[in-house]
């Protein structure tokens, strides 16, 4: 999951936003954090906001891992630029298109 994620995602910040390698720890977090969060949504979605216990009916774990996960994946969005607020803060790269004698230079 977070390998498609990837693959979704990080090419694009290449090129858009000039994601550099001494980014690539956030950008692998974000891949694994929004992987994590889909897996406590599935089980949510199989099991339920309610659990059985002995001590009766009580909130899901994964409600609390979800609700955790998607605190981190909102902060790593901002981070990396990813909501249409923090993209107005990211500096697309300069193009070095090599040829200034174009005639629409």
């Amino acid at each position: 999951m977070a390998a498609d994620v990837w693959a979704r995602t990080i090419p694009a910040l290449v090129h858009s936003a000039g994601l550099t390698d001494p980014q690539r720890e956030t950008a692998i977090e974000y891949c694994v954090t929004a992987a994590r969060l889909w897996q406590a949504e599935r089980e949510l979605s199989r099991n339920g906001l309610v659990v059985e216990t002995e001590r009766g009916n009580v909130k899901s774990p994964w409600v609390t891992i979800a609700h955790q996960y998607r605190s981190h994946f909102r902060s790593l969005v901002g981070e990396l630029g990813l909501s249409p607020a923090s993209a107005t803060r990211i500096t697309p790269p300069e193009f070095s298109g090599g040829d200034d004698d174009g005639i629409f230079d």
